[in-house]
């Protein structure tokens, strides 16, 4: 009996860690369909798709970094901004995809007249959508800001499997260890994976099929063939899905060299 009693302590952490192990798989991997928070699950594809196509602020459809931030309030539905990963363009390595549009709609807020105090209550009102799930760095950002909402596309499994670097913590983690801030972040994943994956699959796998407005050729000097854009690439992608871009006849800032957040942050 003295026996069992002192194993006791052991049985139960090893419990603990078997739960905690099997805790952090427990989001579900895909919640397409759903309709929560009083938004209808179209305008969920639609604002997912935006952040998908702000991917091209590259300037083309195939970029090495594929990550695109869409911010939206969530009762009105009202674009905030739009951003996608900044880190190439600016040299500065927390520029995620999150973390610029974060940035991005603070820009628009502080010029829409909003105070710091106003600025920092209306997070709580907006929903993040991201084609790809958030790292632990953006997820912490999301969770100290607040948000309503994180609403991502492709998983950082499917991403790590596509051959990309990842810090192999999911987002639920963060959700789960921020349980002491007063506010709650729903969260929704593997919304339109369908057609976020795909901006994830090519860059590392030459099997993989290149984004609409892509081919994969041989690249000069280099033994692996990469996708590289169509010379009619605009083109398609505006027959593809002209609507989204639009965003309903909604007018948007245009493209500019200087201009990070382009191209459908809100005119003011």
């Amino acid at each position: 009996m003295a026996f069992f009693q002192h194993l006791l302590p052991g049985i139960a952490l090893l419990a603990l860690l078997s739960w905690a192990s099997a805790s952090a798989h427990l989001h579900p991997p895909s919640q397409h369909g759903l309709s929560i928070n009083d938004v209808p699950w179209h305008r969920r594809e639609h604002w997912m798709r935006v952040a998908n196509e702000a991917t091209y602020a590259d300037g083309e459809p195939c970029p090495q970094a594929p990550f695109g931030s869409a911010i939206v309030n969530t009762t009105s539905d009202e674009l905030i901004c739009v951003a996608a990963n900044a880190v190439g363009r600016t040299g500065d390595p927390t520029m995620h995809g999150e973390m610029t549009a974060i940035r991005a709609c603070h820009e628009v807020l502080s010029k829409r007249g909003l105070s710091p105090p106003e600025i920092l209550r209306a997070w709580r009102d907006f929903s993040l959508y991201t084609n790809g799930e958030p790292c632990p760095m953006c997820m912490s950002a999301i969770r100290w800001a607040g948000f309503k909402e994180i609403v991502y596309g492709t998983s950082i499994e499917t991403i790590a499997k596509g051959g990309r670097n990842q810090i192999y913590i999911p987002s639920s983690d963060i959700l789960a260890k921020s349980y002491s801030m007063g506010h709650m972040t729903l969260m929704l994943g593997g919304i339109l994976a369908n057609e976020t994956d795909p901006f994830f699959a090519h860059q590392f796998n030459e099997s993989a099929p290149c984004p609409a407005g892509c081919q994969r050729k041989d690249t000069p000097g280099k033994r692996v063939s990469s996708c590289q854009p169509k010379p009619e690439w605009r083109e398609i992608i505006q027959q593809r899905e002209p609507e989204e871009l639009l965003d309903s006849g909604r007018a948007y800032r245009e493209p500019s060299p200087v201009n990070t957040f382009w191209p459908w942050q809100r005119l003011s």
